[in-house]
């Protein structure tokens, strides 16, 4: 079990499987004391996820992933301790929104013209639900298009398949601007998943540093030692802070559920000092 700490948590409300509220029970369940409910693009489950936090007695962090634009590669940006009504978070919100809806309206025409029951299942999307392509994935394994939710990525939505519609999201300094004048700390997620060379990997870490980023996500769910210790590097080479995160959509899939993270290595500065300032770590940093 890590320190106590999940800052990177998927809802219903984006593209995880458990509403706000059954996923502040988990995390409670799983011993987690800190946590930051972190939807793709939008903070509508925050203030449900944080009811429940306060009956529970542990922390929630408003926080939020935004896509973003680096090189012509799509990043995910977390921002946490975020002012959801701020002017500047507001704006960037509605931006991705509208971004979001026109992608999904692309992707659903791609797959009809590919043979796929794209309006069908873009019908299926929960109004007011921000539609993403796993959102389509469990559409179409419903209306009996793929097996399963991979199933659906390998045919219809992965890269170079009929549904991959590449979208211009806001460039990485936007996003950044965006969080940092909300009063946030942004981190960079999940940093060995994109694909890239080394060289070009500190490229994106340093400018990240140089932009306004805050952290690094070092602790991911499903990272193995040797990716820990990279991550580690990382974020000590761009005089980074750490931050641990799940990245849970579904707690069936067992290594991103919040009780299986790492601990954050000793080596590196938690973000979440701003939060929890009577940690002794934070004491430490």
């Amino acid at each position: 079990m890590n320190d106590g700490v999940d800052l990177h948590l998927h809802s219903t409300c984006s593209d995880g499987v458990l509403g706000p509220e059954a996923l502040a029970t988990l995390v409670a369940d799983a011993g987690v004391t800190l946590f930051a409910l972190t939807d793709h693009d939008t903070v509508a489950g925050l203030e449900a996820a944080a009811q429940v936090a306060r009956r529970r007695g542990i922390r929630a962090i408003p926080g939020i992933e935004m896509s973003s634009r680096w090189q012509g590669r799509t990043l995910h940006i977390v921002g946490l301790g975020i002012d959801p009504a701020a002017g500047a978070m507001r704006r960037a919100i509605e931006d991705l929104a509208a971004l979001r809806r026109e992608r999904a309206e692309a992707i659903a025409a791609r797959l009809e013209h590919a043979g796929a029951p794209g309006h069908a299942a873009l019908e299926r999307l929960r109004s007011g639900t921000i539609p993403t392509r796993t959102h389509f994935a469990r559409a179409l394994v419903e209306l009996g298009a793929a097996r399963d939710v991979a199933a659906a990525f390998s045919r219809w939505l992965a890269r170079g398949r009929p549904g991959d519609v590449r979208t211009e999201w806001p460039d990485l300094g936007h996003t950044l601007a965006a969080i940092n004048a909300s009063g946030g700390a942004a981190v960079l997620a999940h940093p060995l998943r994109y694909t890239l060379s080394a060289g070009q990997r500190r490229q994106l870490v340093q400018e990240f540093r140089l932009a306004g980023g805050a952290a690094l996500e070092v602790v991911t769910g499903g990272a193995a030692p040797h990716q820990i210790e990279t991550a580690l590097g990382l974020a000590l080479r761009a005089g980074l802070e750490g931050s641990v995160g799940s990245d849970c959509h579904d707690p069936a899939l067992a290594w991103h559920r919040p009780d299986r993270l790492a601990k954050l290595p000793e080596a590196v500065a938690p973000v979440w000092h701003r939060w929890d300032p009577t940690s002794r770590r934070a004491l430490q940093a």
